[in-house]
Formats: C-alpha cells, sequence, structure tokens
C-alpha cells in the first residue's frame, strides 16, 4: 500500500497521527456499483473495513446500477432515463428490490468476513442495516413521471447514531420507504450527501469508477462548479449540496482502479484521491508563536545551502509577527514574513521558503501575494525581497531589478557585501 519508495515503517510513521485525529470521527462512503464490480472491490470493502477498526464511525452507502441494470436485462424489460436518472415502473422497481437485496446480503458478507478475520480481535465489530431511510416521490418533471423513482425525506439520524456510537458499520441501500409503505428507487450519490449533512459527518467520501471528472486533486467548492461539464453534473451536485448546503467541510474522491487509494488517501499527508473542501485548504494564514518550531525545521536546510540567512529560535520569537506560514495537516510547509521599514512606505519580504515536495503547486506564488497583500492594507508602496538564488522567480512575480541604493538608508545599511544579493523590488 506505501508508495514504491517508501518503507512500511514510513508510512506507518506517517499515518500514525491520522490513526489518532480519524478515531471517533464520523464518515460517509459513498461506493457506487460500478465500484462494486471492480476487481479490487473486496480489497476496498476489507479497506472500509480497516477503517472502523481503526475506530472510525462508518456510514457505508452503496449504490446498484449497473446490478439493477443486469437484473433488468434477465426479466427483458427496459427502463427509459430521463436527465440522468431512472424512471422507475412497477417491474423496475421489483427489479431494483432484488438487485439491491443482493447486492446488500454480498457486502454484509465481506464486511463481517473482514472485521472478524481474527474473531478474537474484532468480535464486537459488525455491519447494521435497516430502514434509515423515508423517501418521497420524485414526481413529475417536465411531463415525465417518474413514478417510483424517489428523493430523500429524512434520514433516522438518533438510529444511526446509536449504531455508531455502539462501533458498527451501518449500511444503507438506494431505496427508501415513504410512511403510507411505498418503496422507492433512489440515487445512492443523494443518500450519502443527505445522510452526511444530517449528521455532520466529519467527511464525505465517494469510491467511483467514473472517466469524465477531470478536476484539481485539491479544490475549493466554490470553484468547483465553473470547470466541470454537463457529463458529471448531477455527481458534481451532490458534492457541493453536501458541502454548501450541509455541515461537511471536506468530500473526497477515490478511483476504485486503484488499489489503496483510500487508506493512502484518508492515512498520508500528500494523500491519493481528490478533495473538495468548504474554505481555502492550505492555504496562506498568519504565523504564531506555536508555529516556530515548524518554521526553524523548513528553513534549517535553506540556511545551510546559503539561500536563506541564518535565523535564531529567539529572533524568531521576537519576529512571529511577522511570519506567514501554510501549514498543512499540522505540518509547516511554508513561510514568509513582511518586516515594514519604519517611517518609508517601504516593507521587505524575507524568508521565503516552501518545502521541496510542495513547490509544484504554486505555494510560493500564494505566500508572495498573500504577503504583498498585507503589505498593501498597511499602506506599503514598494515591496523588496533580497535573493541570492531566486531573481528569475521573482522577477516573474513582478519584481524588477534594482540597485542597493534604491534600499530604504536604514536598510542600506544592513546590506551583507559578503552574501552580495540581489536587490529587487515590486510597485504595489
Amino acid at each position: 500500500m506505501p508508495n514504491r519508495n517508501q518503507k512500511p515503517v514510513d508510512f506507518f510513521r506517517e499515518a500514525a497521527p491520522y490513526i489518532h485525529t480519524h478515531r471517533g470521527k464520523v464518515f460517509v462512503i459513498a461506493i457506487s456499483g460500478e465500484a462494486l464490480l471492480d476487481v479490487h472491490a473486496k480489497e476496498i470493502l476489507s479497506d472500509i473495513a480497516i477503517l472502523s477498526s481503526l475506530g472510525a464511525r462508518i456510514v457505508l452507502v452503496h449504490g446498484a446500477r449497473p446490478q439493477i441494470d443486469s437484473e433488468l436485462n434477465k426479466n427483458n424489460h427496459k427502463a427509459s432515463v430521463h436527465q440522468d436518472i431512472r424512471v422507475t415502473d412497477k417491474k423496475t422497481l421489483n427489479c431494483s428490490k432484488a438487485a439491491v437485496g443482493a447486492l446488500r446480503l454480498e457486502i454484509e458478507n465481506e464486511l463481517n468476513t473482514a472485521l472478524n478475520n481474527p474473531p478474537i480481535l474484532n468480535n464486537n465489530l459488525g455491519v447494521m442495516s435497516g430502514n434509515f431511510i423515508t423517501a418521497k416521490p420524485i414526481g413529475v418533471i417536465n411531463g415525465i413521471d417518474f413514478t417510483f423513482t424517489g428523493k430523500v425525506r429524512r434520514i433516522n439520524d438518533d438510529l444511526l447514531h446509536q449504531v455508531l456510537k455502539s462501533g458498527n458499520i451501518a449500511l444503507l441501500s438506494p431505496l427508501g420507504n415513504s410512511p403510507t409503505g411505498q418503496i422507492y428507487n433512489l440515487q445512492h450519490e443523494e443518500v450519502a450527501s443527505f445522510t452526511a449533512s444530517k449528521i455532520n459527518a466529519d467527511k464525505l467520501i465517494f469510491i467511483h469508477k467514473r472517466t469524465d471528472i477531470d478536476i484539481p486533486k485539491q479544490i475549493n467548492v466554490n470553484d468547483l462548479k465553473s470547470i466541470t461539464n454537463d457529463v458529471n453534473r448531477h455527481f458534481i451536485d451532490e458534492i457541493t449540496n453536501a458541502i454548501i448546503g450541509g455541515n461537511v467541510e471536506r468530500v473526497h474522491l477515490i478511483q476504485a482502479g486503484v488499489e489503496g487509494e483510500l487508506l493512502l488517501e484518508l492515512y498520508t499527508r500528500d494523500g491519493a484521491g481528490r478533495m473538495i473542501t468548504s474554505g481555502k485548504y492550505d492555504q496562506p494564514r498568519n504565523a504564531g508563536v506555536d508555529d516556530i518550531g515548524g518554521i526553524l525545521d523548513l528553513t534549517r536546510p535553506l540556511e545551510e545551502s546559503g539561500a536563506l540567512a541564518t535565523r535564531t529560535r529567539e529572533t524568531l520569537e521576537l519576529e512571529i509577527q511577522n511570519f506567514s506560514v501554510i501549514e498543512r495537516d499540522g505540518k509547516i510547509i511554508g513561510c514568509a514574513a513582511l518586516h515594514l521599514i519604519d517611517g518609508t512606505s517601504y516593507a521587505e519580504l524575507g524568508c521565503l521558503a516552501v518545502h521541496p515536495n510542495y513547490r509544484k503547486e504554486n505555494r510560493g506564488i500564494d505566500l508572495v501575494e498573500h504577503i504583498a497583500a498585507n503589505a498593501k492594507l498597511l499602506g506599503v508602496k514598494k515591496l523588496f525581497i533580497l535573493t541570492t538564488q531566486s531573481f528569475d522567480w521573482f522577477q516573474e512575480r513582478g519584481f524588477e531589478p534594482s540597485a542597493v541604493d534604491e534600499l530604504p538608508d536604514c536598510r542600506k545599511s544592513l546590506y551583507d557585501q559578503k552574501r552580495k544579493s540581489k536587490v529587487m523590488i515590486r510597485t504595489i
């Protein structure tokens, strides 16, 4: 499961804090019917059992589209589809009940086998399914009567919380009952997003086999709709509904065809799937005293190479209010400092550093723009940088090569002739 360049012991060292963090947290996991047909389906269900064994509280929602299609074919019945939603007539409903019931039993069997292997360790863990969902009909849309195709009306969240508190996995199928006793066919994505919002899940995870989702590895939900197309619109709508309309902070997309991707996504710092967040993830923020150790760990190698001037812990403690950092799951991966020059409209951008593993995703640019924005708010007109190795990069960011004489007088007197840093100035 660890990547090829990572030793197993290194993986466990990296996973340890996540095991602690995720213990007791509620994860709603939606696995599509297509994913359940993947060659790795048993391993995926086993990995979900591992999450439960490690203390996460799991609600598993399964889809069944291809399984229902197969049952329809066996019965020589073709259901119509409108706007990517199956119209469920009476025969389609009967086929859906048969397919979903059989699939649910298979999932329960796989999970129970994984949870109780070896039984002496996990004999208190199990899988519970039941009537958690109250449904209502979609009705007639644009003249199309969807008959027994429904939507979620409510979730029995009290019962769900009881199941989760007992340490069991709650298994939800894409069928729901109305108060009058009618069964409706549901879309598992909606069941998952509705449930995650209702029970305030810490994470909503979609395990899928889709090939029409081309989004960045990490993206803010507000930026998501502008880069998606009509093909995956319904899928993306359920994600955004869970975040914007509900209380879910992070949605993860896991590709079923990649072995171990679920565990790598949740138990490594960089993950393996895609993540949509409710706010800006690992973006610059103002630093505090608790960040000093992380800043020192980040800057020490650059100081040793001569790329940064040396700063002691004592210096950082005095200047920490000038620093901004980027933090990723408790680790400082980027920093920069803004030093105002008293009595002038100048300020210095200093100590810009990004961890080598995180330099491909514009975090250095984010830090520079964060510092520039803060400087502008403080009335700064000229932002300068002294650099020995990155002058081309800063020139691309709008900094112009300048002479030492263009620096404020108090800064000129401190210029280190031995380092011979390049002076670059940006008007803001």
